[in-house]
């Protein structure tokens, strides 16, 4: 069926599991990827962080293991999701400590250029105990750090309790556990929120990283909000804030989101808010809320921010509670194709990151291809690395678009439905079957109404689909499994009416 579906341009573990990027960061002239690793297996195990450089985006040198749970507060979940800040010109890494009804934050530094790290002797430095009666002790993690006007803040995932007559409802006692699946997974909704409260964001704030106080949380019932977003059952994992062309953007990835039309059908989201956060009460007021992407395999993204000035994003490009094919191979997990943000017209846009041009090789121009109920392979055009840009009018036709990773027996389409006003992703035929706990594993649906003509910017890497669509207005990933010997042509298709593909352009990618 298959060689290998290790990919050639997108960051892959080598041997073991690997999920949540930690510490983006730009420092000591390259951009740092650090990451939840498992080396010894290829499944979720006692968390180490992992790390990898990059100059750019597209190799990526891997480095000895930041962090390894070698200390009583981290057993039995180990050193979990964090962040890394400059300081003084040292690295420090902050990560949670977790075990499975209690979670605190550490400190790590480096002073040997961010390869080694040394554990701070008087961690944990931030329990919630000692923080706020209102942060639940089993659902505290995940700190994304940064510098405003001279002060350090820390933006974490928690669960938030309701305080009433100046109390709140006790936690039960902190027990002892044999080990656990992985934080992020489970049912995470039989939790009582009465006792553990409901998930939210909180922000704490520093002057030297060691001793912090707390400064509120961030969301609360305000028009832009429905109920399911301020009472989630679950955490707002791996959040992130930045600042873009004057807009505060905040990323997080919510447990256990209910889906909301075609948006969140995933088990677990990525989403981001456009607002204010108001840095004396911790709120933030929401402007517009959406998906940060609307396919398949898509968790925990990060960003850094480069010297030039651009926000780059990099995320899991996998997702919990499904079956990994590459687990045969002794490794699990990779990472999405690094992005450039920007905010346009109160919206977040994502584009490739521009690095990836300069290994384009090969190129075949396709112009003005009609199509009339049928199928037919796009001529000079196949691969299975490659990028493909292509403008698809869809005139009359009801279903039309393109099927890549394509042959007799496989094939993986991304087409417009004229019924459905939506672009989908489907991977029904794709080749190695998905199995997990979502309710649909193989399709994705992205409304976009109905235009007379698609823009598509589509990444292929072996096992992996990347679709930019409109500009980047929206994206769709996926992990798809064909056969990698004959899977590879690629063919444009219309039923029930005529389309045009107007443009495609065709680049292997040489990395």
């Amino acid at each position: 069926m298959k060689k290998s579906y290790r990919q050639f341009y997108h960051a892959n573990v080598l041997s073991g599991w690997a999920n949540d990027p930690n510490g983006t960061i730009f420092y000591n002239g390259k951009a740092h990827l650090f990451f939840q690793h498992y080396p010894y297996k290829s499944e979720w195990g006692i968390m180490h962080w992992g790390h990898f450089v990059t100059e750019d985006f597209i190799h990526w040198e891997s480095l000895p293991l930041a962090l390894e749970p070698l200390e009583d507060y981290e057993e039995i979940c180990g050193c979990c999701s964090g962040s890394a800040i400059e300081k003084d010109g040292k690295l420090f890494l902050m990560y949670t400590a977790a075990q499975p009804e209690l979670q605190r934050q550490c400190i790590a530094v480096s002073t040997d250029g961010g390869v080694h790290f040394e554990k701070d002797p008087g961690n944990p430095i931030v329990t919630a105990d000692q923080i706020s009666p209102e942060i639940a002790m089993r659902d505290f993690r995940d700190p994304r750090l940064f510098l405003k006007d001279g002060v350090y803040y820390m933006l974490a995932g928690a669960r938030v309790k309701d305080i009433k007559d100046g109390k709140t409802v006790p936690e039960p006692p902190v027990k002892s556990a044999g080990p656990v699946s992985s934080p992020s997974l489970g049912d995470v909704t039989n939790i009582d929120p009465n006792i553990y409260g409901y998930g939210n964001l909180v922000l704490l704030k520093s002057n030297d990283l060691y001793h912090w106080s707390y400064v509120g949380k961030l969301l609360y019932n305000q028009e832009e909000f429905s109920e399911e977003f301020y009472h989630l059952n679950g955490v707002y994992e791996c959040p992130d804030y930045f600042v873009l062309n004057g807009t505060e953007v905040i990323l997080s990835s919510p447990q256990n989101l209910p889906q909301m039309g075609n948006l969140y059908q995933n088990l677990h989201s990525g989403l981001y808010m456009l607002g204010k956060l108001n840095f004396e009460t911790g709120r933030f007021q929401v402007d517009y809320i959406g998906e940060v992407d609307s396919g398949f395999d898509f968790y925990a993204a990060q960003s850094l921010r480069m010297p030039d000035g651009r926000v780059i994003m990099i995320a899991w490009k996998e997702m919990w509670d499904r079956s990994f094919p590459t687990r045969e191979e002794g490794w699990a997990g990779t990472y999405t194709l690094p992005r450039e943000l920007n905010v346009e017209n109160g919206r977040l846009i994502q584009r490739p990151v521009r690095e990836i041009e300069q290994f384009r090789k090969n190129h075949v121009s396709v112009r003005n291809v009609s199509c009339t109920n049928d199928c037919i392979n796009v001529e000079g055009v196949s691969g299975n690395v490659i990028e493909i840009k292509a403008v698809i009018d869809t005139g009359s036709a009801e279903k039309c678009g393109l099927k890549v990773f394509s042959s007799d027996k496989h094939e993986t389409v991304i087409y417009y439905d004229r019924k459905e006003k939506a672009l989908i992703f489907d991977r029904s035929r794709s080749g190695i079957t998905i199995e997990g706990k979502d309710t649909v594993t193989q399709k994705r649906y992205l409304d976009i109404g109905e235009p007379e003509k698609i823009t598509l910017d589509m990444f292929l890497d072996v096992c992996s689909l990347e679709v930019f669509v409109d500009g980047g207005k929206h994206v769709m990933t996926g992990n798809v499994y064909p056969d990698i010997d004959t899977d590879t042509e690629v063919r444009f298709f219309a039923e029930n009416g005529t389309a045009v593909l107007t443009e495609l352009d065709k680049y292997d990618i040489c990395a």
